[in-house]
């Protein structure tokens, strides 16, 4: 770093940003960065690296694009913002940054403090006054794990090396910085500091102790319907693997309940679907590695014998304020570390006779499954049967099985179907890790930024993003593709058109099952999506819009989308399926 007299704390920031290990700085810009961008430009004149801004036209893009690609590689990255409204807009991907765990640091700018002309940065313009909030981090208070308010560049380095760390710490999660416009505009006249990762790093969570190997492995041992749930265990990408051993030295079966990662191979014999409520009534023990909701207590409960041991890197849940999920042994962890030791001990202390079990269970399983897949086996056939008979309308399930032949096994799906993810998880049967991604929280449209950020982070892979209608709107579908187009960013979109919120329609019908709505037949649901031509927006952008409305369409349509999007074009399928009213 450098400290000249003609060096402003904006440039500073950049280096400092730099030293962190920030690469990408994913930006929606206003007022309040012109520093910030005269710093830029200034070190690019003078040949001094900077991180790469990527300019998002909407702030939903910028930050789930940062969340793609810290998912993808591991590496938090930074987002920037403008002031208040800027913040508000990130808020919602703040929130899906938080609930799936994933490191970024959101940096605003803060409207200038000096009215009167006094500083340099002040005041220059109406919105300065009107975007002053008296507490601008309230916006995402309930979602960072870290905030700050950059006061001078005394304390610069330390600032962004321990946001850094903060975030990268397990839990992982977001970071939250004001930068005031002056005090970015001011000379940098402190002299520098070393804030590395060696010393200021990240804290390291560690595995099991050999007394709690040894309570663990004797329960599972003592085991004869043992079960497994887990929904972000692959936020590591080794781990994945590692359960599969796990489960051939313990017998376990896994469930991935809501996975926002692929957490085993789903192709694997111990694999056993993503509704644990199915097999916690029969489980005599029930084991919750890194999942928040295994399942749904209001419809489902483990067995009351039942021994529940639970693995985690967030064990208290401590940003939920009601949780409700029990457990005998309860263990904070490094969960890849945690079965790694579990392994090691079974492999030196399982019996003959218990590992002759394990092998009955596994050949007993496989036998279900066989049997299982003969009895759905018909339904693609049946749908092609229907198609060549001229018939209109079209089945998702065989048209995702259509897709899946065509994928290979390093492509990426990013799921936001909602309430046909649970379709999309069953039909696409993705088995290496890293090769599919969803999104925790609760904030819709966070796909088509996540898989930009995935792109990025793997340009040499195709990246599948399928999505609800509903939740497309709120994907600001403008800035996705013009990012994707001026970042030559192919992504093929599957737009999963019913017409509307199915997940309100159910709602509805839970609560209300002979209502009043249910009468009516109104649910306040209905989009008119299926009267929309979501083709046409991507084709603004220069993507190719394609339309399936019959399953006689889907092979070609999927052939022709697959070949554009390896010549560099993004595609999107307006996917039009049965209304939901």
């Amino acid at each position: 770093m450098t400290t000249t007299a003609n060096t402003t704390t904006a440039e500073r920031l950049l280096e400092c940003l730099v030293s962190a290990g920030i690469d990408y700085v994913f930006a929606n810009l206003g007022t309040d960065h012109v520093p910030i961008i005269e710093a830029l430009a200034k070190r690019r004149l003078h040949g001094k690296h900077s991180p790469e801004f990527i300019l998002c036209p909407h702030e939903n893009i910028a930050v789930h694009m940062a969340l793609g690609y810290a998912s993808a590689t591991g590496k938090g990255q930074a987002v920037m913002v403008h002031v208040d409204a800027g913040t508000a807009n990130a808020a919602m991907g703040i929130h899906n940054a938080a609930r799936t765990r994933v490191p970024v640091l959101l940096m605003a700018g803060k409207s200038p403090f000096a009215v009167q002309g006094e500083l340099p940065g002040g005041r220059d313009n109406y919105v300065h006054f009107v975007q002053d909030p008296f507490d601008i981090g309230s916006l995402v208070r309930p979602y960072v794990k870290w905030e700050y308010v950059l006061m001078s560049d005394c304390n610069i380095g330390e600032v962004t090396r321990r946001a850094h760390s903060v975030m990268h710490t397990e839990p992982c999660g977001p970071a939250y910085l004001v930068m005031p416009r002056e005090v970015l505009a001011a000379p940098a006249t402190n002299p520098d500091k070393p804030f590395g990762a060696a010393q200021y790093g990240t804290t390291q969570m560690g595995g099991l102790s050999a007394s709690q190997i040894e309570n663990i492995s004797k329960r599972l041992f003592e085991s004869t319907d043992p079960v497994l749930v887990s929904s972000y265990l692959g936020r590591n990408p080794l781990a994945p693997p590692v359960l599969e051993q796990f489960c051939d030295c313990f017998g376990v079966r896994v469930v991935e309940a809501n996975p926002t990662h692929l957490n085993i191979a789903r192709d694997c014999v111990w694999a056993s679907g993503f509704d644990a409520s199915k097999l916690i009534g029969q489980a005599d023990t029930v084991v919750l590695l890194d999942t928040d909701v295994p399942w749904l207590p209001k419809f489902a409960k483990p067995r009351p014998d039942a021994t529940c041991i639970q693995m985690d890197v967030d064990a208290s849940k401590s940003s939920f304020p009601m949780w409700g999920f029990g457990a005998e042994v309860r263990i904070q962890t490094d969960s890849f570390e945690a079965l790694t030791a579990l392994i090691r001990y079974a492999k030196t202390h399982a019996t003959e006779d218990f590992l002759r079990t394990v092998q009955s269970r596994k050949q007993a399983i496989e036998k279900q499954k066989s049997e299982a897949s003969a009895a759905t086996g018909g339904l693609l056939s049946q749908a092609k049967e229907s198609a060549s008979s001229g018939a209109t309308g079209v089945v998702l399930k065989p048209i995702l099985q259509a897709l899946n032949k065509l994928l290979s096994v390093q492509d990426i799906v990013v799921n936001e179907a909602i309430r046909n993810a649970p379709v999309v998880l069953g039909e696409l049967t993705r088995t290496e890790p890293g090769t599919y991604f969803s999104n925790a929280g609760g904030g819709l449209g966070a796909s088509s930024g996540w898989a930009l950020g995935l792109k990025l982070a793997h340009p040499e892979r195709r990246v599948v993003q399928i999505v609800g209608d509903g939740s497309f709107h709120f994907c600001t579908p403008t800035s996705f593709y013009a990012v994707s187009r001026n970042r030559r960013l192919p992504i093929l979109t599957i737009v999963l058109n019913n017409g509307g919120w199915q997940a309100v329609k159910e709602a509805v019908l839970r609560m209300y099952p002979e209502g009043d709505a249910f009468d009516a037949n109104k649910f306040q649901a209905n989009l008119d999506s299926n009267n929309t031509r979501f083709s046409l927006i991507a084709e603004a952008f220069g993507a190719k819009g394609l339309e399936i409305s019959s399953m006689r369409q889907v092979d070609a349509v999927l052939k022709e989308a697959l070949a554009v999007l390896d010549a560099g074009t993004s595609v999107l399928i307006d996917l039009k399926l049965p209304p939901i009213e």
